[in-house]
């Protein structure tokens, strides 16, 4: 990484996201710590608003930055002016080893030609307004990631007329309409062949129910069989995050995008044992699913720190804990389709029914490719 040296600031050349998987707008990597994407108005509001209890929903709010676009023999080069405390350490992280970078797809290589030939980015030579966020997959050695369109209707309230049709033909031609979700992009760590397996959003928008929940068990099928420690720590988690949607007053979701992740690094594979801890935790996670819908479950078997709490649906779950080891984690991304209960005359705070019934589906595949 070229660093340059300007006024209180530091001019840095930035990169595009090599693990941005789906998305129309262009992602940039700052540092591994810290990525950006274009200001949107709505969604700076969402940061600047967000409540507490979301924060373990949603990526780390960093701050604006100004990027900038130069043309050096016909090809793009950028650099953002960023504040010191943004490149703390930053040498220490680029001494990672070189990731495998076989399999992956570019997207965010498409997306960058998207936002200068269509929208005009860059057009008058000036900067461009950028939020920065931090990085949800920078702590991972090999991050499979699966970017989700939530939701039986993805268009926001201040569509046009046309862009709505657009999108109510596309849910309605695809999962979107069945399930209450699509898959917008997808990478998977092949630790086998030590590559990258990757589907773009045409792939997504192409599936139906089936093909759909063939994807998701192969996205958790990275090691040559089941990787039921990453299911079972990611069905804790969406369960949380549909308590935490379900309960919020703070904003209106028209829309929602959400980001699955998980490390698919092991360490010494070639001796690597899937099938004893497949065993284990298949057993620990069926065991668990009935424990969570039970109310006499209390929080008798949950490690130090956890408690049930009772969802909406009337079941109980595990709160405030990650009572199953591993790397996998979900995060809601893009909210330029989330408005303040402020700023909502037809709505009051809440979510779109649709989001809702996506999450549950989505659970509920989970929980059936855990238990075989």
């Amino acid at each position: 990484m070229m660093t340059f040296y300007k006024n209180d600031g530091q001019l840095v050349e930035i990169k595009p996201f090599v693990h941005q998987v789906g998305g129309h707008t262009c992602l940039f990597e700052i540092t591994q710590e810290t990525v950006c994407k274009p200001y949107q108005e709505r969604e700076f509001q969402f940061y600047q608003n967000l409540p507490e209890n979301m924060k373990d929903f949603t990526p780390h709010y960093k701050g604006l930055v100004g990027v900038k676009c130069c043309h050096d023999n016909d090809s793009p080069t950028f650099y953002a002016e960023v504040p010191g405390y943004i490149l703390r350490n930053t040498e220490q992280q680029r001494q990672r080893s070189d990731e495998v970078k076989s399999g992956l797809n570019n997207w965010s290589v498409s997306c960058i030609d998207r936002q200068i030939q269509r929208n005009g980015f860059w057009s008058d030579n000036g900067d461009q307004k950028f939020i920065m966020l931090g990085n949800l997959v920078g702590s991972l050695r090999m991050p499979c990631i699966l970017d989700l369109k939530m939701g039986t209707r993805q268009h926001g309230d201040d569509s046009s007329e046309e862009k709505k049709k657009l999108l109510k033909d596309r849910c309605a031609q695809s999962t979107s309409a069945t399930l209450g979700l699509r898959i917008c992009g997808m990478q998977v760590y092949q630790a086998e062949t030590n590559t990258y397996l990757s589907y773009n959003k045409y792939h997504g928008r192409a599936l139906d129910d089936n093909g759909l929940r063939q994807d998701l068990r192969q996205f958790f099928h990275n090691t040559g069989s089941l990787n039921i420690r990453e299911v079972s720590r990611m069905i804790q988690k969406l369960r949380r995050l549909h308590h935490v949607l379900s309960t919020q007053d703070t904003f209106y979701f028209f829309s929602s995008s959400l980001l699955l992740f998980y490390d698919g690094y092991i360490e010494d594979y070639q001796n690597y044992d899937q099938s004893k801890q497949t065993t284990a935790y298949s057993e620990q996670i069926s065991d668990k699913s009935e424990e969570d819908l039970s109310v006499s479950s209390s929080s008798r078997d949950l490690p130090e720190g956890c408690k049930m709490e009772k969802a909406d649906d009337g079941n109980f779950y595990p709160f405030g804990c990650d009572d199953v080891s591993g790397t996998a984690d979900a995060r809601m991304i893009d909210f330029a389709h989330t408005v303040l209960r402020t700023d909502v005359q037809e709505h009051q705070a809440g979510v779109e029914e649709g989001i809702l019934f996506g999450l549950v589906n989505l659970i509920d595949i989970l929980q059936s490719i855990a238990d075989g």
